[in-house]
């Protein structure tokens, strides 16, 4: 054998080694690229499950948000109601006190004008009392006052 014969040889083998480690050990007829497919499949249903995951959770946050603002603008609307019935309530508490006021001062005054009425009625009895225990004689009487008649 010449020598390019062991050239040609050495070189067929080492082409042959090389292939033969590029498929790998348990690899006869392509099984790496169908485990690569495996598993490019398997991150695609990976993918989608994820992308279906995000639109779920996508709705989710929306929905949510939406709930948010719907609560959000019945709180302020609660707000604007309380603050409408609070003002309405120190409206009706100034009244309350006006007329407490008005009430206060009428009963003063009633009370003033029945002390004043007993006063003038204890003043009244005590004139008459005075003038009916010292007999005065405006003019002396000589005829004497004729009895009613009746007739029959």
């Amino acid at each position: 054998m010449s020598r390019s014969h062991k050239v040609l040889g050495f070189l067929l083998v080492a082409i042959l080694g090389i292939y033969g480690c590029a498929r790998g050990p348990a690899d006869p007829g392509g099984a790496k690229s169908t485990a690569a497919e495996v598993k490019a499949q398997r991150l695609e249903e990976d993918f989608r499950a994820a992308a279906a995951a995000r639109d779920s959770f996508r709705q989710r946050l929306l929905a949510a948000e939406e709930k948010q603002g719907q609560l959000q603008r019945q709180l302020e609307q609660a707000n604007a109601t309380s603050a409408q019935e609070r003002q309405e309530k120190e409206k009706v508490r100034g009244e309350l006190k006006l007329r407490t006021t008005e009430r206060d001062t009428l009963q003063t005054q009633y009370e003033s004008f029945r002390k004043n009425i007993r006063d003038l009625l204890g003043h009244a009895e005590s004139a008459l009392n005075v003038s009916s225990s010292t007999p005065t004689l405006i003019g002396t009487q000589t005829h004497p006052i004729p009895a009613p008649r009746f007739q029959n």
